[in-house]
C-alpha cells in the first residue's frame, strides 16, 4: 500500500468514483432500459400480429368443420346420386364459403371417392390412384371415423403436389357413408385474406409447412427450417425475432416474424452513441475532478508546504489562507504556534548562549591554585632576596591574572595571547630555574590570528605538573603554524610522558561530554575549542612514557579585523 497519497489525488479519486459510477449506471440503464422496452414493444407487436393471423385462421378452420359437421347430422341429406340434392348443396356451400373471411374449395365425393361435385372448374382436387385400395390420407381416416371431421395438413388431393388444409368427413346415413364433404384451403386463400403486415408461416403439429411469406422458412422437406424451430412461444433467431401459438385446437402452429437487423443496427448506434457520450462525459469529470481537487485542496496544499518549510527549518513562513473559515481558523492557529515555537527558540537560543557564555568563563578562569600559591611564596622570598625581581615577577603575574579575568572578549590574537604566556612562563622559569627551559615559534604571517585566551596555558601547566616526573629537566616548545584553512598550535614537553594506557584514557576523558575526574586542564581546553567552534575542530594527543607529550590544536583560521 503506498502511504505517500496526497489529498488533491484523494478529492479527486473521490470525485471521480462518485461521478464516473452513476454516469456508467446510467449509460447501462439506458442501453437496458431501451433494449427491454424494444423487446416488450416487438413481443406486443408479434404477438397481437400473431393473434390476428391464429384467429382468423382458427375461425375459418372451426366454421367449415362446423358446417360440415352440420350437414352429416341434418335431416336433410344430400342424396349424391340426385341432381336435384347436389345441385341444392352446391348452393348452399357457395353461399356459405362466400361468407367466410378464407376461401375454400369444396369437392363432394361418393362412397367410392368418385368426385360428384367440385366448387369451380378450375380447383385442383384429384383422388389418389390408391385411395380406394389403402386407407390412408385424409380420406382414408374420414372412412374409418366416420363420425368425426378430419382437419389436417395434406398434399396428395391437389395435382400441384402443395400441401393445403383439408377438411372434411364421410356422410353417413342408416345404410352407412352416404359420400364425403371435403373442403381444402390452399395457401394463396390465406395469404389473400389475411394480408398480415409481418411475415408469417402455419405449419401443423409436426412441423410440415403448409404456408409462409419467407421465402427460406422451409426447408426441402416440406418442413419449417430448423433455424426456426423452438418449444417456446416467443425467441429470437440470428436475424429475427419469432413468436409462435397453436391454433385450431393444437392442430397448426402459426409463426409471427419480425426482421430485428435493423433494431440491432439501431442499437449498435444507441450503444456507440451513449458509450461516446459516456466516454465524453469521463473525459470532462477528469478534467472537472482534476480543478475542483485543485481548488479544493488549495489551502490545504499551503499547509503542507508551510510544514514542508518549518521541516526545513524555515520559520519566516506564514499562512494566508483565503479558503472556509476552518482552513482559515488553522492557518490562524498555525502562525500562533511558529510564533510561539519562534519565540521559544528565541529564549532558548539566548539561553543557550548565556550558559555558552558563562561556561567559557568558567573554563577561562582555570589557573591552577597551586600555581598561585607557589608564585605568591617565591615573590615572599624574593622580596627579602631581590626585591627588583619580585616586582617584576608581581606586575607579571598582576597582567596575567588581568588578562585571565578580562569579560570583555574570549578570543585574542595569538600574538598578544603569547606575549601573556610568556608571564606565565617567565614565573614557571623563575620557580624552576634551569630544570625549566621553554621555546616558542610562531611566525609573523600567524601573529595576528585569532585563538581564544591562552588556550595554551593549561597545556604548558599540565606538561609541567605531569612532565618532570624522575627528570631532573624538562623542556616545553610552543609553535603555530597554518594548514589549509585551519590553524594548529603544538605544544610539546620532552618529559616523563604516559605509557598506552594512560594515553587512551586522557584521549577518552578529553572526548567525554562531562569530567569527574581532577584532570580538568586538557578537558578545559577541548570543551572551550568545542563551545566556540564546534566539534570540527578540537585537539590530539600523542605521547610516550619517557619520551614526553606532544597535544596539538586545531583551529579555524580567523585573521583579527583589528
Amino acid at each position: 500500500m503506498n502511504d505517500n497519497v496526497y489529498f488533491r489525488e484523494e478529492i479527486r479519486r473521490s470525485f471521480i468514483a462518485h461521478s464516473l459510477i452513476p454516469s456508467i449506471t446510467l449509460a447501462s440503464v439506458v442501453i437496458v432500459t431501451s433494449v427491454l422496452l424494444w423487446n416488450v414493444n416487438l413481443y406486443r407487436t408479434l404477438a397481437h400480429e400473431n393473434k390476428k393471423t391464429a384467429t382468423a385462421l382458427s375461425t375459418a378452420v372451426n366454421a367449415y368443420g362446423a358446417f360440415i359437421e352440420e350437414k352429416s347430422l341434418s335431416p336433410e341429406r344430400i342424396i349424391f346420386d340426385d341432381a336435384f340434392s347436389v345441385s341444392g348443396a352446391y348452393t348452399a356451400l357457395k353461399e356459405f364459403i362466400h361468407a367466410q373471411k378464407i376461401a375454400a374449395d369444396f369437392t363432394l365425393l361418393s362412397p367410392s371417392y368418385a368426385v360428384v361435385l367440385k366448387g369451380s372448374a378450375d380447383d385442383d382436387f384429384i383422388v389418389p390412384e390408391w385411395q380406394n385400395q389403402f386407407t390412408w390420407g385424409a380420406l382414408g381416416r374420414m372412412h374409418e371415423k366416420p363420425n368425426r371431421t378430419v382437419i389436417e395438413l395434406s398434399s396428395e388431393y391437389n395435382t400441384a403436389g402443395k400441401s393445403e388444409i383439408v377438411i372434411g368427413r364421410a356422410l353417413e346415413s342408416k345404410n352407412g357413408i352416404d359420400g364425403y364433404m371435403v373442403f381444402t384451403i390452399d395457401e394463396d386463400a390465406v395469404r389473400t385474406a389475411l394480408n398480415p403486415t409481418l411475415p408469417f408461416a402455419i405449419t401443423d403439429d409436426k412441423g410440415t409447412l403448409f404456408a409462409a411469406s419467407l421465402p427460406h422458412a422451409g426447408n426441402a422437406a416440406g418442413k419449417l427450417a430448423d433455424g426456426y424451430r423452438s418449444d417456446r412461444r416467443y425467441y429470437f433467431t440470428e436475424n429475427e425475432a419469432v413468436f409462435r401459438d397453436a391454433t385450431a385446437g393444437g392442430v397448426f402452429d402459426v409463426y409471427t416474424f419480425q426482421n430485428t437487423q435493423q433494431m440491432q443496427s439501431a442499437f449498435l448506434i444507441i450503444a456507440l452513441t451513449t458509450l461516446s457520450v459516456l466516454a465524453l462525459v469521463i473525459g470532462g469529470l477528469f478534467v472537472s475532478a482534476a480543478k475542483i481537487a485543485e481548488k479544493e485542496s488549495r489551502a490545504l496544499t499551503q499547509i503542507a508546504q508551510a510544514c514542508g518549510e518549518v521541516e526545513r527549518g524555515n520559520l519566516a513562513e506564514r499562512l494566508s489562507v483565503s479558503g472556509t473559515v476552518e482552513f482559515q481558523k488553522i492557518a490562524n492557529a498555525y502562525n500562533d504556534m511558529l510564533d510561539t515555537v519562534q519565540r521559544l527558540i528565541d529564549e532558548n537560543k539566548k539561553e543557550t548562549h548565556e550558559r555558552y557564555v558563562a561556561e567559557i568563563k568558567r573554563l577561562e578562569m582555570q589557573f591552577n591554585p597551586h600555581f598561585l600559591y607557589n608564585t605568591l611564596e617565591n615573590i615572599k622570598f624574593l622580596i627579602k632576596l631581590d626585591p627588583d625581581k619580585a616586582q617584576k615577577t608581581i606586575l607579571r603575574l598582576s597582567e596575567l591574572l588581568r588578562y585571565s579575568i578580562d569579560n570583555d572578549a574570549s578570543t585574542a590574537r595569538i600574538g598578544e595571547d603569547i606575549r601573556r604566556i610568556e608571564h606565565y612562563l617567565y614565573i614557571l622559569k623563575l620557580r624552576f630555574g634551569k630544570k625549566f627551559a621553554y621555546e616558542i615559534d610562531v611566525p609573523d604571517d600567524v601573529q595576528n590570528c585569532v585563538v581564544p585566551k591562552l588556550i595554551v596555558q593549561p597545556l604548558i601547566d599540565n606538561a609541567v605538573k605531569h612532565g618532570f616526573g624522575d627528570k631532573e629537566r624538562m623542556k616545553v616548545s610552543i609553535s603555530a603554524h597554518t594548514v589549509g584553512k585551519k590553524l594548529h598550535i603544538v605544544v610539546s614537553d620532552d618529559g616523563a610522558g604516559m605509557d598506552e594506557t594512560e594515553l587512551k584514557a586522557m584521549r577518552k576523558l578529553i572526548r567525554s561530554q562531562s569530567n569527574k575526574t581532577n584532570h580538568i586542564g586538557l578537558y578545559n581546553v577541548e570543551r572551550r575549542i568545542e563551545l566556540l567552534y564546534g566539534s570540527t575542530y578540537g585537539m590530539t594527543i600523542d605521547s610516550a612514557a619517557g619520551k614526553g607529550t606532544t597535544v596539538r590544536i586545531s583551529l579555524p583560521f580567523i585573521r583579527s579585523k583589528t
